[in-house]
């Protein structure tokens, strides 16, 4: 079982593109930034290009750009473009029906965590990149963020 970091640095890098929205960057200055492979975060920019939510140039001067403006852009937005499971999520393996427990788990949890699902996902599209980007910028007391 293993937790998925795949919002959390689509963020980051989006955030990225925000503070540097006169420039592109290579997915090697954003690996830099999130200090992870440029591998993991072609993978990402791949999904969020396809979500419309990143532009991409090839050659010298390429790079990655946002696609949108950052107040146009939620957490929602790129939860929905880079996760591909739900927040909760079952165990492969079916529970034994054997059980009384077992049995009923599954469709009384699915239930019961739909409200939760629900709240976090509206949560998230109250939040844009450019909010995120402020919030940096205030946490970092107003210094030049080395991008």
């Amino acid at each position: 079982m293993s937790n998925s970091s795949r919002f959390v640095v689509a963020t980051h890098v989006l955030t990225n593109l925000a503070v540097r929205s006169d420039e592109r960057l290579s997915s090697d200055r954003l690996a830099w930034s999130v200090n992870t492979n440029p591998v993991v975060i072609r993978q990402l920019l791949c999904s969020l290009r396809e979500a419309d939510l990143v532009d991409s140039k090839r050659g010298p001067t390429g790079g990655f750009t946002l696609a949108r403006e950052p107040d146009a852009i939620t957490l929602r937005d790129i939860y929905e473009a880079v996760e591909d499971a739900e927040p909760f999520c079952f165990h492969t393996n079916e529970p034994n029906d054997e059980c009384t427990v077992g049995e009923h788990i599954q469709p009384v949890l699915g239930e019961l965590l739909e409200p939760a699902i629900q709240a976090m996902l509206d949560e998230l599209d109250s939040v844009t990149v450019a909010e995120v980007h402020e919030e940096i910028f205030e946490t970092a007391d107003g210094d030049p963020l080395e991008v």
